[in-house]
């Protein structure tokens, strides 16, 4: 099998294509449809001859050895999935996160109490989504909020089962293409220049957010933290239909009385859930949970 390019891609028989979508998703929840046999097969090649292995059967024989597996899972993984996004990716949940945030603000304010508000980035791949979250907030603090005296305290956790992703987060170094669309004047507030051709987000804003590595598929052995709002667009296309639901159960669990879930558009399809309401966005699929 040991070739120089990727242009042959050897033949893998049914069963054992069956082994390793098994096998990929007991490890991470990430399922490989049919259709994606040929993505399946270049991104294992590519590792294999990164090892210098020969064919797919000793890969996968080599993956059951956890000591050998522990790290290179990671790298697998990391073939897997496309980190491919940017800054305020879909505006309009951007700003409705924001708006959510404004009402809480300003209700803590009615109510005399400190307002803390706690976002979760989940899939947050090299950093753009969290970092999107914490500008729109800092934003919020500049505008109105600012002229009428209210403060806020905010957190943002960005997890991602990828860890050369989240290294490239906690970098938060990013190239003139990726910010180009960035308004000059948020570029300015938020970003240092790294060298010609990169920009950095500031120290102040990188601070905002914590970066967690985890899977999804182990949900249910998390701790279950009170989020204000749960940010999850562009991941649950990684998992089987009957895989999203139980994530989303797990990720309501989370989410304090009056809270929000954030999903893109056409990641699932008429889904419900008795502690949610959908929120009545054309443009967005938000939901809240019942106070």
């Amino acid at each position: 099998m040991r070739q120089n390019s990727l242009t042959h891609v050897p033949e893998m028989k049914s069963g054992s294509f069956k082994r390793w979508q098994a096998l990929i998703r007991q490890y991470s929840g990430i399922w490989i449809p049919t259709n994606r046999a040929l993505f399946l097969k270049t991104s294992l090649l590519r590792r294999i001859r990164a090892l210098d292995l020969s064919d797919y059967e000793e890969y996968y024989q080599k993956l059951q050895d956890k000591n050998w597996a522990s790290l290179e899972w990671f790298q697998l993984i990391d073939a897997l999935t496309i980190h491919e996004t940017s800054f305020f990716r879909h505006k309009e949940s951007f700003d409705l996160v924001q708006h959510v945030c404004q009402q809480k603000i300003i209700q803590s304010a009615n109510a005399n109490s400190d307002c803390n508000i706690q976002i979760w980035s989940v899939g947050c791949s090299t950093g753009e989504e969290p970092y999107s979250l914490a500008i729109a907030l800092e934003e919020l603090a500049l505008g109105s909020l600012n002229e009428k005296g209210l403060r806020f305290f905010y957190g943002i956790t960005g997890v991602d089962i990828s860890y050369p992703a989240l290294t490239a987060a906690r970098k938060a170094i990013y190239s003139e293409r990726k910010i180009h669309m960035i308004a000059p004047e948020i570029r300015e507030r938020y970003f240092n220049r790294h060298d010609s051709d990169h920009w950095r987000i500031k120290e102040k804003l990188r601070n905002r957010v914590l970066y967690l590595q985890s899977n999804l598929n182990q949900l249910t052995k998390a701790p279950k933290r009170n989020y204000d709002v749960i940010y999850c667009q562009n991941v649950l296309i990684y998992f089987r239909p009957e895989d999203r639901v139980e994530i989303l159960s797990e990720l309501v669990e989370r989410l304090i009385p009056g809270g929000v879930l954030v999903l893109g558009l056409g990641e699932i399809i008429n889904w419900q859930h008795p502690e949610l309401v959908r929120i009545d966005e054309k443009n967005c699929l938000a939901f809240q949970r019942q106070l």
